[in-house]
């Protein structure tokens, strides 16, 4: 069987599971809805007020857990303030102080603001969501992979497919090439929908525009595009090899696909913490040395990471982004080393191990 009669044949079985459509339909809604998330709460932010409290001069009453608030909005724009209450007076009121105060509160809402512009704008849209939805990729990824590879065994077809001619190599090849194709579509249409939403959301915000978008801003966008592609594959090769492993039983597509998930998750909300619990412990200084080489670490310093720091607001409940990453050509090369691994121990077991399908 040639390698184009076998890509057919995957494709007619991979179209029929709506799951997948499923899976790959809601990532792509996925990257349009961070972008009008960030355009509905610039909308909501946009029109309020500024409040803070007003600073008295040392010389006035002193009132524990007691604040008087201030419309800094108004204050700044000429307003006096017309009263506070008692024990205090307007004399009391330290008006340089709480001009400073006022406007140093209206430039973190303004810097707040300009975050969220920038996050439903091109091109800055197009990099967090693609950083955020590639997150999400991963699992589905995998299970994806799972689905495709494993279901042969629970099927009890491998056999039979492996009797019309195709070696295990090219067998699998086909299947985990279709699964990366099937991703790379997917994020395409997840590309054309953050570029939608962005410029929909742009126009209903009249008074904001889009950022430069010459040759180098097309050029950051297809590598993001690139790097979230690249970060789903070593989780491919990884359900690929457990798809195969435990092959043997009845239940071995569904651990296949709990375990690629769940380690996933489990490394992404828990490296992080455990960098920041043992940092300074000299029990365990080795830890930081080992997390430079861990998978699901590596991955969140190629998606959330710029150069080793992380990227500004890029935090997931302490987990990501609020420690040093490695660079991306560290990041890289360690993706690249559990791409080649765990796909080589992949297709050697399943070139190895016997087909005829699960038991017990």
């Amino acid at each position: 069987m040639s390698w184009r009669t076998l890509a057919k044949w995957e494709w007619f079985k991979l179209r029929e599971r709506r799951i997948i459509w499923v899976l790959l339909i809601g990532m792509t809604l996925f990257s349009s809805v961070m972008v009008v998330i960030r355009y509905a709460d610039y909308e909501f932010q946009k029109g309020r007020d500024v409040v803070d409290e007003v600073i008295f001069l040392p010389s006035a009453p002193v009132i524990d857990n007691f604040e008087v608030e201030l419309n800094c909005t108004e204050f700044l724009a000429g307003v006096p303030i017309a009263e506070v209450p008692p024990p205090y007076t307007l004399e009391d009121i330290d008006y340089p102080g709480t001009d400073r105060k006022c406007r140093q509160e209206l430039g973190e809402v303004r810097t707040r603001l300009d975050k969220l512009i920038d996050g439903f704008t091109m091109p800055g849209s197009v990099e967090k969501a693609l950083r955020w939805t590639g997150l999400i990729s991963i699992p589905i990824a995998a299970f994806l992979t799972v689905l495709v590879v494993g279901s042969e065994y629970g099927w009890g077809t491998l056999r039979t497919a492996l009797m019309k001619g195709p070696g295990r190599s090219r067998f699998l090849s086909v299947k985990l090439a279709l699964v990366a194709a099937a991703v790379a579509v997917a994020w395409l249409a997840a590309l054309a929908a953050i570029i939608a939403s962005s410029l929909i959301t742009t126009a209903l915000a009249s008074e904001v525009s889009h950022g430069t978008m010459d040759a180098s801003a097309y050029g950051l966008i297809l590598r993001d595009v690139g790097r979230a592609w690249f970060a789903v594959l070593p989780y491919v090769a990884l359900a690929a090899l457990l798809s195969v492993l435990f092959s043997r039983w009845s239940s071995g597509t569904l651990a296949a696909a709990a375990v690629s998930i769940g380690y996933f998750f489990f490394e992404l909300f828990s490296i992080g913490r455990l960098i920041k619990l043992f940092d300074g412990v000299a029990a365990f200084r080795w830890f930081g040395s080992v997390a430079e080489y861990d998978l699901g670490w590596n991955t969140a310093a190629w998606l959330f990471g710029r150069g080793g720091s992380p990227i500004s607001g890029f935090a997931l409940a302490g987990a990501i982004g609020t420690a040093d990453y490695p660079s991306d050509l560290h990041s890289f090369l360690v993706q690249l080393f559990f791409i080649l691994i765990l796909g080589g121990l992949a297709f050697r077991l399943f070139r190895r191990r016997d087909v005829t399908g699960p038991s017990g």
